[in-house]
């Protein structure tokens, strides 16, 4: 089951070239904030898709528009993880404080950081899928019984799946984009002296742009389908 959620997120996450890209200029431009607000509501329209879904189905990224609503949307989904987080932030911030690092408060804010994390994990599909009601991504009974639903174990060693395979992503892409053009860097040293920086400034170009507008959207499109996908297992 976990390995076909996986295996329906990876296909998902491919089917449109043209969604990655649009995903990628916003992101680029996500330190003006608005930009970012419409990538997490996109995030959010691909979760609540995927609490309706099948795993294996044929969906397809969902198309961009209904602007107002997406940006409402991205709000919704930002708010609620802000809220399970900033405890564990402050107390980590609080650890740090006086020039020393109190290592109690320090791990306790990890280990809070990560439980906030695993029910934030569940509480944004819980909010989608039920009318968007901000009460429902707090409805904690409900989350730890779909958890439970899920299984405990299953739903933690998916989400460690969900990181290592996105942390897996990165480092295959990078590998094979610097094992492409240093080949073209050495062939082109053979010919020209200056060869090998020009092509380095060009594979450096096209590095960043194979990694922020391909490979970062397509984790962030694989990452939100798995989290719908998770949701419906134990809903």
């Amino acid at each position: 089951m976990i390995l076909d959620l996986y295996k329906d997120s990876f296909e998902f996450a491919s089917k449109k070239i043209t969604i990655l890209l649009i995903l990628g200029v916003l992101s680029l431009f996500s330190i003006l904030i608005i930009p970012l607000i419409f990538v997490y509501g996109y995030g959010y329209r691909v979760i609540k898709m995927s609490t309706q879904s099948m795993i294996n189905g044929e969906d397809e990224p969902p198309e961009f528009g209904e602007f107002k609503k997406m940006f409402i949307d991205g709000l919704r989904y930002i708010v609620v993880y802000l809220a399970y987080l900033i405890i564990p932030f402050i107390i980590i911030a609080i650890s740090a404080m006086n020039g020393s690092v109190n290592w109690i408060l320090l791990i306790i804010g990890i280990i809070l950081m990560i439980i906030c994390m695993l029910v934030a994990y569940l509480a944004v599909p819980n909010m989608a899928a039920n009318d968007d009601s901000i009460s429902a991504a707090f409805a904690f009974s409900d989350i730890i019984d779909i958890m439970g639903s899920i299984g405990y174990l299953r739903f933690i060693l998916t989400y460690i799946g969900i990181a290592l395979i996105s942390l897996a992503i990165v480092f295959v892409a990078t590998l094979v984009i610097s094992f492409i053009f240093g080949i073209l860097g050495v062939a082109t040293l053979s010919i020209s002296g200056s060869g090998v920086g020009v092509v380095s400034l060009i594979g450096t170009i096209i590095f960043n742009f194979v990694m922020f507008f391909l490979v970062a959207p397509y984790i962030s499109l694989f990452k939100d389908r798995c989290q719908g996908l998770i949701y419906t297992i134990g809903s």
